[in-house]
């Protein structure tokens, strides 16, 4: 595990407890920069810590192969380029997590792109069209339940069964 270097930029959130880098999925507020002292007595996000280790990163040569194997929408690769077309980049990588991809410049994270959203600069975002907002947990359903037993007002199973007339 390479150390911190006081040249790398970490951020935090107004009330997280940790370090972050940009990009980092764990962050859901906006950021600041860390001073000395947090930097010195908070830890840093494991996803970023992974980061910062370069574990299990897969580099890319370009931006295509990297959106390919990241699994970028066909119908918004065009917007991702446009999106990207002024940042200054030396190296395209997907983390371990393959939660995003990320531009780097001189071993920084300067640009990253995620299902959703492109972010050319740490204070830009970008949404891609096609996203559907929810609250999470997949397809809702209405659950299947049975009529009213008369006799013990308890709603029966699918097939009419009640439990306590068997």
């Amino acid at each position: 595990m390479r150390e911190v270097r006081v040249d790398d930029v970490l951020y935090r959130t107004g009330t997280g407890g940790r370090l972050h880098i940009p990009g980092c999925p764990h962050i859901g507020s906006s950021l600041r920069e860390a001073d000395k002292t947090e930097r010195l007595a908070m830890p840093v996000c494991s996803w970023c810590r992974a980061e910062i280790d370069g574990v299990g990163r897969s580099y890319h040569d370009t931006l295509e192969d990297a959106m390919r194997a990241f699994g970028c929408h066909v119908g918004t690769t065009a917007l991702i380029r446009h999106a990207l077309r002024s940042v200054t980049f030396d190296q395209i990588w997907l983390p371990y997590s393959r939660s995003y991809l990320a531009l780097g410049h001189e071993g920084r994270g300067v640009a990253w792109v995620g299902k959703t959203y492109v972010m050319p600069s740490p204070d830009l975002f970008v949404e891609l069209p096609g996203y559907r907002d929810s609250a999470g947990g997949g397809q809702r359903t209405e659950a299947r339940v049975g009529a009213t037993c008369p006799a013990h007002h308890m709603t029966r199973s699918v097939t009419g069964v009640c439990e306590l007339c068997e």
